[in-house]
């Protein structure tokens, strides 16, 4: 109990017992005890008078202790001050040094790759990317077994392709394989390639257009929460990719809107207000804003320019098509 004021066990046994006594000399204690007598002196918590023997007396607690306590407390007080300086010289001098530990430039395809699958094999929770070409690997059409493993032991994959990947040839395996095992995955124009590990650490190109040879790797929260923004963002733009009896279909993509929608949709991407729409079709703003809901949930939408956005990748707002039913 009250170690926290210097005491060790044997000398606090020792206290409590001429506490609880009254005064006695060293012979009336056994020669352990005794041993502590010139220690709880020196704390002040006893008093040694002068006699033969001499006779040992507790000091009343509500003195000697309170005493003791107001010791220790500017003693932590001093420590408090020391604590934050140390903290705050720290902070001064962390300041540049900590700048190479959050960004971090990498060469070479070989180093690349190795840091690569060292950040996905630490990762717990979840996975995203922007996959673009090019690649550091030599073969992007190579199954990644490590996503499989991770993808069974419960990691989540969240994947925005850009079109170009698509283009790769064996590519499409490679990602109806993915898309299968658990993958989610969504077609976009991406406009920055990169990585996401958890919300701890990302890749994405040293330079624009983005070479094999060099990467940026980020470990500065600031950065890492931008980046993570972004990839949302169009994320929930994208056009998701299912599998379908074996292969990768985009959801939607290459059909026709209903009769109709086409001419709705190019009006809403105009910017028309629902009245606007409405006179133009002569129909009643009612009836354009049901219309517009069915079409956002057709196209998987929760806002208008998400649907506006999705029309565009599905080819609807293209001038060339079959001609739309009144």
């Amino acid at each position: 109990m009250l170690g926290v004021l210097g005491l060790s066990q044997a000398e606090q046994e020792l206290y409590e017992q001429l506490v609880g006594s009254g005064p006695l000399t060293a012979d009336e204690l056994d020669g352990r005890s005794a041993a502590a007598l010139p220690r709880l002196h020196e704390l002040g918590l006893v008093t040694r008078d002068d006699g033969d023997p001499p006779v040992w007396a507790a000091i009343s607690p509500n003195t000697a202790l309170q005493l003791l306590v107001s010791d220790r407390g500017r003693e932590l007080a001093e420590a408090r001050r020391y604590v934050a300086e140390l903290v705050s010289r720290f902070s001064l001098a962390g300041t540049d040094r900590d700048l190479p530990a959050m960004v971090e430039v990498i060469y070479g395809r070989e180093e690349i790759i190795r840091r690569f699958l060292a950040l996905q094999l630490a990762a717990r929770h979840q996975f995203r990317a922007c996959d673009a070409p090019p690649y550091p690997a030599n073969d992007a059409a190579q199954p990644n077994t490590l996503e499989f493993d991770q993808l069974h032991a419960g990691l989540r994959f969240r994947i925005l392709y850009d079109r170009t990947a698509l283009d790769i040839p064996g590519r499409l395996a490679d990602l109806e394989a993915g898309i299968a095992a658990g993958e989610q995955a969504r077609v976009a124009d991406i406009p920055l390639k990169m990585t996401l590990f958890d919300d701890s650490a990302a890749i994405l190109p040293l330079r624009q257009p983005p070479d094999v040879e060099s990467r940026l790797l980020v470990y500065n929260p600031v950065l890492l929460d931008a980046l993570s923004a972004l990839f949302e963002m169009y994320w929930d733009q994208a056009l998701p990719l299912h599998v379908d009896q074996g292969r990768a279909e985009l959801s939607g993509a290459g059909d026709e809107p209903p009769p109709g929608e086409r001419q709705l949709m190019l009006l809403l991407v105009a910017g028309l207000t629902d009245q606007d729409i409405a006179a133009q079709l002569g129909i009643s703003d009612r009836t354009v804003r049901s219309r517009v809901r069915a079409m956002m949930d057709r196209l998987d939408a929760t806002t208008r320019f998400q649907a506006g956005y999705q029309a565009v990748l599905r080819g609807w707002l293209t001038t060339a098509g079959p001609a739309d039913g009144g």
